[in-house]
């Protein structure tokens, strides 16, 4: 009879740690998820810095090639108006020398 009743303590006592373990592993699992959550919500935002510090060195990087191309545009349309120049007034020499030397204008 004494062993009928331990064994049944045994069940009772089994069957409270079953209970307790579902329970304390349904809380593992919980703070698991939770730090989970953390950790990966803590990822996406050294992404976005990173992706943010790359955004603003490639817009620098841009803006100065943008800027050199604009100096070297500057300095090519100077070049051409400087030719242009040059070259109006070697041609309207040459059209008045050859106006002058033409027979009918003399």
């Amino acid at each position: 009879m004494k062993l009928i009743e331990e064994i049944k303590k045994a069940e009772e006592k089994a069957e409270i740690l079953k209970k307790n373990t579902v329970s304390e592993g349904q809380s593992l699992v919980e703070k698991a998820r939770e730090k989970g959550e953390k950790d990966l919500a803590a990822l996406d935002d050294l992404r976005e810095k990173q992706l943010g510090k790359a955004l603003d060195k490639a817009q620098q990087i841009v803006g100065s090639e943008v800027a050199k191309i604009d100096a070297e545009h500057e300095q090519a349309s100077k070049e051409i108006n400087e030719s242009y120049k040059k070259n109006k007034d070697k041609t309207i020499k040459r059209i008045q020398e050859i106006i002058l030397k033409w027979p009918s204008s003399q």
